[in-house]
């Protein structure tokens, strides 16, 4: 399958295409035949356009299913470092309660008996 094609090329395209269409080929003396050829080069062109244009737009577009669940599992993974988070924020308030109350509780019986 063809890749889409980038604005750059487009350009030459439709600028090939006004040349052609501003200086035809003088192969034949006959100013009919003359028309007539570049009219069925221009029609060749378009045509070719088209066809290129339509086998561009039949181009699967991506699978959107694996970037949904790669983004459902970044979801996912923010919500646990979240939960992570504060579970740690609340084991370093316990863990600072705990310690520092048992250290008043020694310095108090220290104080109490000594």
């Amino acid at each position: 399958m063809k890749q889409p094609t980038s604005p750059a090329l487009e350009l030459l395209r439709k600028k090939r295409l006004s040349i052609d269409i501003a200086n035809p080929d003088n192969d034949d003396p006959s100013s009919m035949s003359e028309n007539e050829s570049t009219t069925n080069k221009l029609l060749k062109r378009m045509c070719d356009q088209l066809n290129e244009t339509r086998a561009n737009l039949e181009t699967p577009v991506h699978n959107e299913e694996p970037l949904y669940e790669s983004d459902k599992e970044n979801e996912m993974n923010k919500d646990w470092m979240l939960a992570a988070a504060v579970f740690n924020r609340i084991s370093a308030i316990v863990f600072t309660i705990v310690l520092v109350g048992g250290t008043l509780v020694f310095f108090v019986l220290f104080a109490v008996h000594p």
